[in-house]
């Protein structure tokens, strides 16, 4: 009987695991989706707003390839209620690594130099994101940056996210 009951709880709390899980996928965001259809357990929590843009941790599960040799921070953008970007900043990365990874997965980039940062480009128009990656060459650190261009704040809204790489 006990054990009947102790599986039974265990099963429960595979399930609700696993549903809870399913609501958002960190590897591949649903960009112009409402945030508050992917936020029923409350995962996502604001921490900042600026130019438009309102910034949110993700508290929930989370795993990318990243995460298996750095910790990153990564943070979320949303606009009008809607996802629109997330931004990542990781510290003493390897920049052989990162243009292998990033080439296999997105193509070569436009690349370009701005001080001590070497910076990548990627346009996807079919998916209408952008993503742009600054890695320093003298700390090693990286920022980037995915985000759905119909979100983007116009001109007049001041700095937008991908201006926020800059900090």
């Amino acid at each position: 009987m006990v054990f009947r009951v102790f599986a039974t709880g265990i099963l429960a709390l595979l399930l609700a695991t696993s549903a809870t899980a399913g609501g958002f996928d960190c590897a591949k965001p649903p960009y112009g989706k409402p945030l508050a259809s992917m936020n029923d357990d409350g995962y996502f929590v604001k921490f900042r707003e600026a130019n438009g843009i309102s910034y949110y941790n993700f508290t929930g599960p989370c795993k990318l390839g990243v995460h298996e040799r750095l910790a990153p921070v990564i943070v979320y953008g949303v606009v009008d209620g809607k996802l629109y970007s997330r931004i990542m900043k990781t510290d003493h990365d390897d920049i052989e690594i990162i243009k292998q990874v990033t080439t296999k997965l997105s193509g070569t980039p436009k690349t370009t130099n701005e001080g001590d940062w070497t910076v990548m480009r990627w346009n996807f128009p079919e998916k209408q994101i952008k993503m742009k990656l600054k890695y320093n060459n003298s700390t090693r650190g990286t920022k980037s940056a995915l985000y759905y261009e119909p979100l983007r704040p116009g001109q007049n809204a001041g700095p937008g996210m991908e201006d926020s790489l800059d900090d």
